[in-house]
């Protein structure tokens, strides 16, 4: 028996039958980058990875809660969107293991091993997405594609903060991104040709999260008490160019590395939208349909019961457009 994690892997000779989800953070991911390095190994060892991780549903426990619960929001000037998607196009983000089996795997989570797109990337590319609804694309043509005299507006800053290094008025968005989590891997490969013989030379796997998976991308808008005030920016004033923006990010920039191949693309399923419910109390039951609580869980469900609906969910962008600026406003996000 060996103690020594490493020495313990080397022990493995063939690739392994069965592998579990978190055997992609850890064991199974390392066992083949061990089988690997050994002479003659490599191609056999990638073969394996991939028949076996091709084979897996990544599917997270609920009972984890990674995912935020919009439904009871504090306040209501808060609202939460939730945009369900499935990619048209397979999705690859590299990972920063420094040593894989692969020459180019996909981000995966530390501790499940599942693949995700992280809080901080939604942030960046709804950043940018924002920034062409409001016209950087007209100013890099006249600037030769340079961001030289470009400036936020006020409703980006007010969403996302300032950029780095910023020295006068350094603040944080109000907008919190969550992140995607994926429960499917494949791979693609590129296979470069030489330009003399037209044959090709070395084929460059890539693993990537497959065309067909469903994702969703989860947005809190959480300004603190007065900051709506201070920045003079209200949430009627941007929501509709926010929506265009992430419509344009999945559907036409996308969301993933190598976008110019067409990466990353996806179709929007459903959109749904979280705000503050009714401040109206909640109707008395009569006291022969009370429930009878066995746990805090019975209490949380019935709570929820009890609570009107204040979420609403469309299929198509304009209608969810309308309604989301029509209660914002009835909320009094105008003023």
């Amino acid at each position: 028996m060996s103690f020594d994690y490493y020495a313990s892997l080397a022990e493995n000779k063939a690739c392994p039958k069965r592998v579990n989800e978190t055997g992609l953070a850890s064991g199974f991911g390392d066992g083949c980058v061990v089988w690997s390095c050994r002479d003659g190994e490599k191609n056999n060892a990638r073969q394996c990875y991939m028949k076996r991780v091709a084979e897996l549903e990544l599917n997270l426990s609920p009972d984890l809660h990674l995912e935020p619960d919009h439904v009871s929001l504090p306040d209501s000037t808060w609202f939460g969107i939730d945009v369900s998607f499935t990619l048209v196009s397979p999705w690859y983000s590299k990972d920063d293991r420094p040593f894989h089996v692969l020459d180019n795997p996909v981000r995966k989570d530390r501790v499940f091993g599942a693949p995700f797109m992280s809080a901080a990337s939604w942030k960046g590319f709804l950043r940018w997405a924002c920034r062409m609804q409001a016209g950087l694309s007209d100013h890099l043509e006249k600037h030769d594609m340079k961001m030289d005299g470009w400036k936020d507006p006020s409703w980006i800053v007010h969403l996302f903060g300032n950029e780095k290094g910023e020295d006068k008025g350094f603040r944080s968005g109000t907008l919190a991104c969550y992140p995607t989590w994926f429960n499917k891997v494949g791979f693609e490969v590129i296979n470069p040709h030489s330009r003399s013989r037209r044959a090709g030379t070395q084929p460059i796997y890539y693993e990537v999260v497959p065309a067909g998976t469903k994702g969703k991308l989860r947005l809190l808008y959480a300004p603190l008490p007065g900051e709506i005030e201070s920045d003079k920016v209200t949430p009627a004033d941007f929501i509709n160019s926010f929506i265009d923006s992430i419509r344009a990010l999945l559907e036409t920039y996308g969301i993933s590395a190598k976008r110019t191949a067409g990466w990353g693309t996806a179709r929007i399923d459903t959109w749904t939208g979280f705000l503050k419910a009714s401040d109206e109390p909640a109707k008395v039951e009569p006291r022969s349909a009370k429930k009878t609580l066995h746990s805090l869980q019975d209490l949380g469900t019935l709570v929820r019961e009890q609570i009107p609906a204040g979420s609403f969910t469309h299929k198509d962008a304009e209608k969810f457009k309308a309604e989301m600026k029509s209660r914002i406003a009835w909320k009094g996000g105008d003023q």
